[in-house]
């Protein structure tokens, strides 16, 4: 956020400290991109009704990992703890490639579309560009997919949060007049059970090696039941998304530069946070990341370009969350 660039990054991301390492939550990452998607095809398609829908406030954040280099020359610093740097900007990246772009859309569709709300999917595609020769993200050919489950009513999202331990995303004790919750969303991990992963890796490709067909793509459904990451959206008046609130478990937050805009650290109370504006209206908005010691979380808010909420709302937002 800050804004959602097109980076191919897929990173991983823990359920609990205690249990798994952590990888950063790159907020360029494909799966922060894809909640954005969905958030932005929604406003699209209820604005030729009335106008509804926007976030990749990620929302997948964190399903699998395809860990490449992006632009990481960070601006803005944030340090936690024993002086680690957990919260930060880096430079935007300038997305895939147009063919790798397309490819991966036209198997990402191919996949979503056998999937029913609540289902995880890994899947391999058999395809040498995409797995060596893209010259951008080799590193892991097994890719995922998952389709969320819209919870229209707070108290069903947040008895999922708590069945999936997810990170609790209580409602804001502030909010501004007109706005409302408009649903919530549970995002899964998968690939932590490097055990579990590998013989799902080991399957797929497999199957493409036997296969005596030309079928390109391989899929397999994944049982879940932890969650990394939950995104509630609020409208303001219609049902359009305005803006978006997201918590995930994780070990670092990365906050793309903005390209048509700024950055700065600021204040929420006695807690540091980064906050970012880019001026461009099909992809910007205003985006607010922080990271909360006491509950191991990452938050981030962000709002469309042409949302009602502005900076001083989005920090009173985001103040009326920390305990």
């Amino acid at each position: 956020m800050g804004t959602f660039t097109t980076d191919p990054n897929e990173e991983l991301i823990k359920c609990h400290a205690s249990e798994y390492p952590y990888r950063t939550i790159d907020v360029t990452s494909r799966v922060m991109i894809e909640i954005e998607s969905l958030q932005k095809k929604r406003r699209v398609r209820n604005r030729a009704l009335t106008r509804m829908a926007s976030i990749s406030v990620a929302a997948l954040c964190v399903i699998l990992a395809s860990l490449t280099a992006y632009a990481a020359t960070g601006q803005i610093k944030i340090f936690y703890g024993k002086g680690d740097v957990i919260v930060k900007t880096t430079e935007s990246s300038s997305g895939l490639p147009v063919k790798l772009n397309e490819l991966l859309n036209e198997y990402d569709n191919r996949v979503a579309a056998d999937l029913e709300p609540g289902e995880l999917a890994a899947y391999y595609i058999d395809n040498d560009y995409i797995n060596f020769k893209n010259g951008y993200d080799t590193v892991n050919p097994i890719k995922s997919k998952y389709t969320p489950i819209d919870y229209r009513s707070y108290d069903d999202f947040l008895k999922e949060q708590l069945r999936t331990s997810a990170p609790v995303l209580k409602r804001p004790s502030y909010l501004p007049q007109g706005v409302s919750f408009l649903h919530g969303q549970v995002f899964p991990y998968f690939g932590v059970d490097r055990t579990e992963f590998e013989g799902i890796k080991a399957r797929l490709m497999d199957r493409a090696f036997a296969s005596p067909n030309e079928e390109k793509l391989y899929i397999e459904k994944v049982e879940w039941s932890k969650a990394s990451t939950t995104v509630a959206y609020y409208s303001y008046e219609t049902q359009d998304v305005d803006f978006s609130i997201q918590a995930a478990y994780g070990l670092g937050l990365s906050l793309s530069e903005p390209k048509n805009g700024s950055s700065e650290k600021i204040m929420l109370e006695d807690t540091e946070a980064i906050y970012t504006q880019d001026e461009d209206m099909e992809f910007g908005g205003i985006t607010l990341g922080w990271y909360d010691e006491k509950q191991q979380t990452f938050y981030i808010i962000h709002a469309n370009a042409d949302s009602v909420i502005e900076k001083q709302t989005i920090i009173k937002i985001a103040e009326s969350m920390i305990p």
